[in-house]
């Protein structure tokens, strides 16, 4: 009767605290996500000069600039074309684990420390930042192609790594990462210890 009494209590106040906080995650948009594209800026540029000109926000808007643009229908450095080709970002993809997570963590019976909560933040936003990352090169890889892919002078990844990396970091990191967080956090909760208890053999006498 514990275990269901925890587990119910729990998915009851889940479901109530994801209603605020996703809806303030929409109501922010990319804005919560500023720090992290502050960092993927940083290592993008420093990776990819040659590359990349910036990753920013513009309004509410994630946009990714390159040193680029295009003339007759030809890919060429941007000093050759009227406008630079860049394309948007959809961070909001990837930072939905922030109120997802803070919905896990607060549901949970034991889960009041706000140190404990910011440390679980801030791996999020790492995590964040690799996926803005692999974001930005699967956009350059379907977008600039062969330019991008057999660039001289910037060590690329092949086409396949970039393809797992996206799906690893972005399709599936935002989901399962905040779910490995809260439950390391939470392993001495009595949901966690009625979960655990449930699933360990009983040793036969």
């Amino acid at each position: 009767m514990s275990e269901k009494h925890h587990l119910r209590q729990f998915l009851v106040l889940v479901f109530a605290l994801m209603v605020p906080t996703f809806a303030l995650w929409t109501a922010i948009g990319d804005s919560l996500t500023v720090p992290a594209i502050g960092f993927g800026n940083m290592l993008l540029g420093a990776w990819m000069p040659e590359i990349i000109d910036a990753l920013g926000v513009q309004g509410s808007t994630t946009v990714l600039l390159t040193h680029y643009g295009e003339l007759n229908g030809d890919i060429v450095p941007a000093s050759q074309a009227t406008e630079v080709i860049g394309f948007n970002v959809n961070a909001g993809i990837l930072s939905y684990s922030i109120p997802f997570y803070t919905a896990l963590y607060f549901a949970t019976a034991g889960n009041n420390k706000l140190g404990q909560y910011c440390t679980g933040l801030f791996t999020l936003y790492v995590v964040l930042v690799f996926g803005l990352v692999c974001m930005c090169l699967k956009n350059l890889m379907v977008q600039l192609g062969t330019t991008f892919l057999e660039h001289p002078s910037a060590a690329v990844p092949p086409a396949d790594v970039i393809a797992v990396m996206y799906q690893l970091n972005v399709l599936i990191a935002p989901t399962l990462v905040p779910v490995i967080i809260w439950a390391w956090q939470s392993r001495e909760a009595p949901l966690l210890q009625d979960l655990i208890g449930y699933l360990t053999p009983v040793g036969k006498t």
